[in-house]
């Protein structure tokens, strides 16, 4: 995405068309034919210098534009043209934001008709944040350590040894806390260690500003050897280098420990294009090769441990990996008549993956190098044309799209990030299965396989375009799609559906019914139906949960599910009336959910899902899309144009996951123009809404209290023994989350030329957006009484349910002014003021758990939400001439 917000430099097109009437405006009359004549054969070159001031330093008003400093700077625009009088040979060369990060330069050369020569250099800076606060040593780097004086955050008045992030805030550290019910007054021994952690951790924080900036080199040739055959050829060369925020997760410590860190970008891509085209009179025919090749020059990325003193320990993981991409196309046309075409294209890649794995000691298990991953993909598209009669218009068109993943299936062992392997070993039956020697795997062992997901795509459309009366036409239309998901080699069904069907009705009307007004009346309903909700996909990451563990228990994880008709959810039921025994004991005790656990399926971590859960993509969905649009030409120079879009997306089957999704929009605009003057005023409104339902799975529990104390105040049931008793199945626990969007934008342009005796033109914009974003959920959660302790008072509530309440409202304001003003001091030269003011306010509730105190597992970033107020004014000198 580019944008120019740079408020002095013209595109070269508008400064040729002013520079043309100013110069017609001041020759005699006499030679205003002649005149013409020379600016339609004669070429204008124009050089363009400035400088100018942004007010104040904003990452945000200056996140594509280049103006992200305060301070002065300058800039230039070229536009040259050349080439021999004599000859069909011509050349260009032109240049834009010379003098900021989003600057371009390109040119070409060549002879019409027979040759042509470009080349082209372009760079884009993205501005992330200037808020950023890592206490890293090292940042812009792939190696992130802490000082050797970092002391681990704690809140000593709360816990003595429990690591706690919020300790970096004198405001936490003295506060009172609740401990076992008992009000705890920090001590001086608490807040002399709490001064001393934050004396010595507070100064690492610095800021660091996060930015990435893309830099593209590109080529092209093309070259006609006659009316039938021509040649094209390109390439481009991008570099992108910077840093981005990265969540990452490490559980060296026994809990999952959160740090935002600079993840540094340095990548190259590399692309290819190659055409051979032949066209005759009746057909054409294409051969392409595309290419393209990537390179991320950072293997991998290690930063220090906050919950070890000095970073002691270090976690690495590996960053995005390198691949080819290979595309070989042929595409062809036939004009059988004048009403009558087809086209097909088909296309054959190979898609490549192969940079070597990182390993260590917290890797044990890797049967192979690297993945080797190949992704073959072949394509067909074929498109008929045809008109059989006068007002009809017939499309249809057919899609093949076959994504066939041949990557092979391994097993690989690993513990969580960070995680210190435990002592007990796993179960003997991997090792078995695996062919490993005993004792090589620890009890907490995650045993998962890779799953190549594949995908085949049927499609077919078809669209008739009828004229029914003068001034009003009909337009009616068919999609079937068809979408076959699988996984190659994995042990069982890999993928949540393995077939999904869709059916799209389309019609629309369009129609003049009186002079100068036309409309556009439009709809579509869409049905999409999957036969076969497969719940237990996940398996497929589990390949332990088809082995029979060693122990007490006679089956594997899946032979026992099957046995017993359950998922990996298992019943929908709370405690059971009857002792469970054998196999159903061992992996749905208390019927609970597939037990995890490395001696059940090989995995520390519970990856079941809910029943009645839906992924979206793959879920039964009914569409409704509606579209309108009306324009009125009230006269030459006014005119209005509104439309109205309306789409509603239901999962009906869902009982889990995404439950709709609706959005509407509205545009309304009116335009004022003579020669001189123009007038713009626009205004939209967008509206988009979701709702997703969850549950927050609570495993069902024998327990009876909380320290003695029985009774539950709101929620479902009244006491500790029959809400634990129910817990899976307690309609308390599920949640519902609506998340809304509404959008207002405003704007006006306003541009009168030719003042001053034709030498000022002045012209000025003014966008101001409103953007709002709320949560709203329902449900609730349990929670325990913190004063239910030994001792309280008889009668004291044991466990509070909460209600879900609505989130802050997020909010962003944003207002841009743009003025400037032309002055033609001759001919040949111009000067040109601009002025513009950005402004943003944003508040939103995400950025307060990045601030210190803000949160006990996760190291505050202190990043802010963007407010800025930011000036920028610049003039420049444009020179023209032949």
């Amino acid at each position: 995405m580019r944008k120019n917000q740079d408020t002095f430099t013209l595109r070269a097109s508008v400064v040729a068309v002013h520079a043309a009437v100013i110069v017609m405006a001041l020759l005699p009359v006499a030679h205003a034919e002649d005149a013409t004549v020379a600016e339609l054969t004669q070429t204008t070159n124009k050089v363009e210098v400035g400088i100018g001031n942004v007010s104040a330093d904003s990452y945000k008003a200056g996140e594509y534009n280049g103006l992200q400093k305060k301070g002065p700077y300058a800039n230039g625009v070229f536009e040259l043209h050349g080439g021999d009088p004599n000859s069909a040979q011509r050349w260009n060369a032109t240049g834009t934001n010379l003098g900021l990060e989003n600057r371009n330069l390109s040119v070409d050369w060549g002879e019409q008709g027979k040759f042509r020569f470009n080349l082209g250099y372009d760079e884009l800076r993205r501005n992330r944040s200037d808020s950023f606060q890592p206490p890293y040593l090292g940042a812009g780097s792939n190696t992130l350590s802490l000082p050797a004086s970092w002391m681990v955050p704690l809140v000593p008045q709360n816990s003595a040894a429990g690591i706690n992030a919020r300790g970096l805030s004198s405001m936490v550290t003295g506060a009172n806390a609740l401990v076992s019910g008992a009000v705890v007054v920090p001590s001086a021994a608490n807040l002399a260690t709490s001064a001393a952690i934050q004396a010595a951790d507070l100064p690492a924080f610095n800021n660091f500003d996060l930015h990435t900036k893309r830099t593209k080199y590109d080529g092209g040739f093309s070259y006609i050897f006659n009316t039938q055959w021509n040649l094209t050829a390109s390439f481009r060369h991008e570099d992108k280098d910077g840093t981005k925020p990265m969540g990452t997760v490490t559980r060296f410590t026994g809990g999952d420990i959160s740090t935002i860190i600079p993840d540094l970008i340095d990548q190259t891509h590399d692309q290819y294009n190659l055409g051979l085209n032949y066209k005759a009179d009746k057909g054409f025919l294409q051969a392409a090769y595309y290419g393209s090749m990537f390179k991320n020059n950072v293997p991998s990325m290690s930063w220090a441990n906050w919950a070890t003193a000095g970073g002691a320990t270090v976690a690495t993981m590996s960053s995005a990996p390198s691949n080819q991409y290979h595309q070989f196309g042929l595409t062809g046309g036939y004009n059988y008549s004048p009403s009558t075409k087809l086209v097909v294209n088909a296309s054959y890649t190979r898609n490549t993956q192969n940079d070597s794995f990182l390993t260590d000691t917290g890797t044990p298990l890797v049967p192979t190098s690297s993945l080797n991953g190949l992704v073959v993909t072949k394509d067909l598209n074929a498109k008929l044309t045809l008109k059989p009669v006068k007002d009809l218009n017939i499309a249809a068109n057919y899609k093949y799209d076959d994504r066939d993943n041949r990557t092979a299936v391994n097993t690989y062992g690993f513990y969580d990030a960070s995680e210190v392997p435990a002592a007990a070993n796993a179960n003997t039956a991997w090792t078995t299965v695996l062919g490993l020697p005993a004792n090589t795997l620890r009890s907490n062992i995650n045993l998962n396989a890779n799953r190549p997901y594949s995908k085949k795509i049927n499609q077919f459309n078809f669209d008739a375009d009828y004229m029914v009366a003068k001034g009003n036409w009909l337009k009616g239309g068919f999609d079937w799609q068809k979408i076959d998901r699988y996984c190659t080699g994995s042990w069982i069904d890999c993928v949540d559906a393995n077939r999904t069907n869709e059916n799209t009705l389309r019609a629309e009307w369009r129609a003049n019914p009186v002079e100068n007004v036309s409309g556009r009346l439009a709809y579509a309903y869409s049905k999409r139906t999957v036969s076969n909700y497969n719940e237990n996909a996940f398996l497929a990451l589990v390949p332990m949960a088809n082995v029979v563990p060693t122990g007490a228990v006679t089956a594997s994880a899946y032979a026992t599910m099957q046995a017993l008709g359950f998922n990996g959810y298992g019943p929908t039921a709370g405690l059971p009336t009857v002792a469970l025994t054998g196999n159903q004991l061992f992996f749905f005790p208390n019927n609970n959910a597939l037990a995890n656990g490395s001696g059940f399926y090989g995995n520390v971590n519970r990856i079941s899902e809910l029943n009645g859960m839906r992924r979206f993509f793959v879920a039964d969905r009914n569409r409704d899309k509606l579209r309108s649009s009306i324009t009125w030409q009230a006269n030459e120079q006014l005119s209005f144009q509104g439309g109205l879009s309306y789409n509603k997306d239901e999962y009906a089957n869902s009982r889990y996951g995404l439950q709709d999704a609706k959005n509407w929009a509205l545009n309304l605009d009116g335009t004022y123009a003579t020669e001189s003057f123009s007038l713009t005023v626009f205004y939209t409104y967008e509206d988009q809404r979701s709702r997703s339902a969850g549950n927050t799975y609570t495993a069902n529990s024998t327990a009876v209290a909380v320290n003695t104390f029985t009774a539950i105040s709101g929620g479902c049931f009244a006491t500790i023994a029959l809400r634990n008793a129910s817990n899976k199945i307690d309609p308390c626990l599920d949640w519902t989350m609506d998340m809304r969007d509404k959008v207002d934008t405003f704007g006006i342009a306003l541009k009168k030329n030719g003042l001053m005796s034709g030498k000022l033109d002045l012209g000025g914009e003014v966008l101001y957006n409103k953007a709002r974003t709320d949560y709203t959920p329902t449900g609730g959660n349990y929670a325990n009484n913190p004063l239910a302790v030994a001792g309280a008072p008889a009668g004291t509530i044991a466990a509070f349910y909460i209600p879900a309440t609505p989130l802050p409202t997020v909010s962003t304001d944003t207002i841009e002014v743009r003025l400037n003003g032309k002055y033609a001091i001759n001919k040949t030269s111009a000067v040109r003021l601009g002025y513009s003011f950005l402004h943003m306010k944003a508040s939103d509730w995400a950025y307060e758990g990045m601030q210190y105190g803000g949160l006990s597992g996760a190291l505050p970033s202190n990043e802010k939400a963007p407010n800025y107020n930011v000036h920028v004014v610049a003039v420049s000198y444009t020179y023209s001439f032949h």
